[in-house]
């Protein structure tokens, strides 16, 4: 299966357009987590937008086993590292796959280093890697929520990780790209249980962006309720999250006007929130350098506190290293 262009294909050409996305405005800071945000609140979906890849590929046996993990709409399919059989636990990286539609073989093809969504950086520096899929992607049950009921699945996935007898349960990790890495905000906004949080590139405000342009993948729910929204937008609960958050994209398309905001905010807030432009870089070639230095971050990050930071040379360094 080739990497699906729905996946990427619209993202940045309406980013670019915008000249970074969207006019300056002050929005909502949520007074609660968004956990509570959503107790009362149940999304309306209103049409299917979302066409599955249908059944996930079958890996070769040394990089991945195929997995199914319980979530609250059923069984979900996953690629999970095999057991190393060293007797050792060891962290994990929970991959917030980008676009829409599922997991496939580009997880173990090879990709172009300009835009290598397969985060092999991870499983190649001895991680663990599990790579889900969400509900109504592949042949999940469910249907396409767009950033909501998928948050749920993937703390399914951590917990499902989390019993493997090779997995720290300390020491798990979420990572993700594009709209993987809007998941990856959105998960350690919701829920404890991630050691720390890694997004690339991912969407702050929902709404902005889809006010931007046409995106691959449409929106499912009831776009005329704000608060759907509301609860499918990162920067709401930035100053509610769960443990220390690093969010990566490159200059050409960073988030210009949201970004500083809720740096501001989480600065205020004091909570670890951290977002860096990854100079003469973009959306796409940043992915492979930054992950690459997530995965040696990790692997020295083995005390009971959380030892990881980023400083300008660890910047200057991904845009070094970055496929141009």
């Amino acid at each position: 299966m080739e990497l699906n262009v729905k996946i990427i294909s619209n993202v940045l050409l309406t980013i670019s357009l915008l000249g970074g996305v969207g006019a300056a405005f002050s929005y909502p800071l949520s007074d609660v987590d968004l956990s509570e945000a959503r107790k009362e609140f149940h999304t309306q979906l209103i049409k299917d937008t979302l066409e599955p890849d249908g059944k996930a590929d079958t890996p070769p046996k040394d990089i991945f086993d195929v997995i199914h993990y319980p979530a609250a709409v059923g069984s979900l399919v996953a690629y999970v590292s095999p057991d190393p059989h060293d007797g050792k636990r060891h962290p994990a990286v929970v991959w917030a796959h980008g676009g829409y539609g599922g997991i496939g073989d580009f997880f173990w093809e090879p990709q172009d280093e300009d835009n290598d969504q397969s985060a092999r950086a991870f499983r190649e520096a001895g991680i663990v890697m599990m790579v889900p899929s969400w509900r109504g992607e592949n042949d999940n049950p469910g249907k396409f929520e767009m950033f909501y009921g998928e948050v749920d699945d993937l703390h399914a996935a951590r917990e499902y990780l989390s019993k493997l007898p090779y997995v720290d349960p300390e020491r798990i990790y979420v990572a993700g790209h594009s709209t993987g890495g809007t998941m990856a905000l959105l998960a350690n906004e919701y829920r404890s249980g991630f050691r720390a949080a890694f997004s690339l590139g991912g969407i702050p405000d929902l709404k902005v962006r889809l006010d931007a342009g046409r995106t691959a993948v449409g929106p499912s729910f009831n776009t005329n309720n704000p608060k759907e929204f509301y609860l499918r937008s990162p920067r709401t609960f930035i100053t509610h999250i769960k443990s220390p958050t690093f969010y990566f994209e490159g200059e050409e398309d960073y988030w210009d006007d949201e970004l500083p905001e809720m740096q501001d905010n989480a600065v205020k807030a004091k909570v670890p929130f951290y977002s860096y432009s990854i100079p003469d870089s973009d959306h796409f070639n940043i992915i492979l350098p930054t992950t690459r230095l997530i995965a040696q971050k990790i692997l020295l990050d083995s005390g009971k506190a959380v030892n990881i930071n980023f400083n300008a040379h660890d910047i200057r360094r991904i845009s070094q290293d970055v496929k141009r």
